[in-house]
């Protein structure tokens, strides 16, 4: 009987956001899959929230400035769901993101 292991591909920029956030906060490990990806969503409590908001903005530098297309393509490769809208929505809603009026441009203050 033959066992199959499940391959992936590791993303250096994800596994490196993850050691560094989770040095100062082990807690976002409960919300994380093995590749380092948001895999659980309870944004009811406020706690669970800004654990995994800072985790996410986290990967944003600061100063730069994104387009939409980017900061999408940024949310896919940190999160396990396919909608990086609503996520880019809810960093933007708690000001974790900036953005400019008619969504063209991103940044991360903190």
């Amino acid at each position: 009987m033959e066992i199959k292991q499940t391959m992936y591909m590791e993303d250096p920029d994800v596994e490196r956001t993850r050691e560094i956030y989770a040095a100062r906060e082990p807690e976002i490990e409960r919300y994380l899959d093995m590749r380092g990806r948001v895999n659980s969503w309870p944004l009811r409590k406020r706690e669970s929230r800004d654990i995994i908001l800072g985790y996410l903005v986290s990967a944003f530098e600061e100063g730069r400035s994104y387009t939409e297309k980017e900061v999408n393509e940024l949310l896919d490769r940190y999160i396990v769901f396919n909608d990086p809208a609503t996520v880019r929505r809810v960093l933007c809603d708690y000001a974790y993101l900036k953005r400019t009026r008619d969504g063209s441009r991103y940044w991360r203050e903190r």
